[in-house]
């Protein structure tokens, strides 16, 4: 086998593992942030409770029910709002990295056919050639 193959081995393989740690850090912080999702919408529930009744009356009842509906509506618009958009992010960042990994698999079928080529010998040398050309395409 060439140097240049062997090399591109190794790229192959240590680009498709940088790649796979990315993309779990991804899908564990994913995971994490849709946990978190789901904890801040059980607390921010409780910012309701318990209901007043009508035994509780007044202005500093209605002061209080009123401070508590802004605090309600400030932690629904203002932090359950942003959870969709970093999943969505992390999402995206897991599709890009997805189609990377197409990329170096697409590199490393063609990195085997040169190999195959390779241990034909001379009358697959042109072809060897072409093959090596064409994952130097798909890696540099």
């Amino acid at each position: 086998m060439s140097d240049f193959l062997s090399n591109a081995f190794q790229v192959i393989s240590n680009r498709s593992a940088d790649i796979e740690e990315k993309i779990d850090r991804l899908k564990k912080a994913k995971r994490d942030i849709e946990n978190e999702q789901d904890q801040a919408s059980v607390e921010i529930k409780k910012l309701l409770q318990p209901s007043l009744d009508s035994s509780w009356e007044g202005t500093l009842a209605n002061t209080f029910d009123e401070s508590r509906q802004e605090a309600y509506e400030f932690m629904k618009k203002k932090i359950l709002y942003q959870y969709p958009y970093y999943i969505g992010q992390i999402e995206w960042e897991i599709g890009q990295l997805q189609l990377q990994q197409s990329s170096l698999d697409i590199a490393s079928t063609i990195a085997h056919q040169a190999d195959r080529l390779w241990s034909q010998g001379e009358e697959a040398a042109e072809a060897y050639g072409s093959k090596l050309n064409e994952l130097k395409g798909w890696l540099f």
